[in-house]
């Protein structure tokens, strides 16, 4: 009885083990929506109402303005899907 009750407080602990912190959760917040707002190239971008969290990718959108001088300062938006824990941003126009 000992061996299973051993055993079993064993596989609970390493399973906790394998959960990730807050503060990981936070750095790799953190560390997509920096890599969003490099890739969309807007001016003065920023991440607009809440990120949507998928099983394999973060999802954001993206307010900033068009920094091309034919664009007039126009106002623009697009969206960002993140694969993590690796991968490259990937950016969409807004309709």
């Amino acid at each position: 009885m000992k061996k299973r009750f051993s055993l079993f407080a064993l596989l609970l602990a390493s399973a906790s083990a394998f959960a990730s912190s807050d503060a990981a959760w936070q750095a790799l917040y953190e560390r997509t929506e920096k890599a969003c707002l490099k890739k969309s190239a807007l001016k003065d971008a920023h991440a607009v109402g809440e990120r949507v969290v998928f099983s394999k990718a973060i999802f954001y959108r993206i307010e900033g303005t068009y920094p091309q001088p034919h664009m007039n300062a126009q106002k623009g938006t697009v969206y960002c899907l993140h694969p993590y824990p690796k991968g490259r941003a990937e950016i969409a126009e807004s309709p």
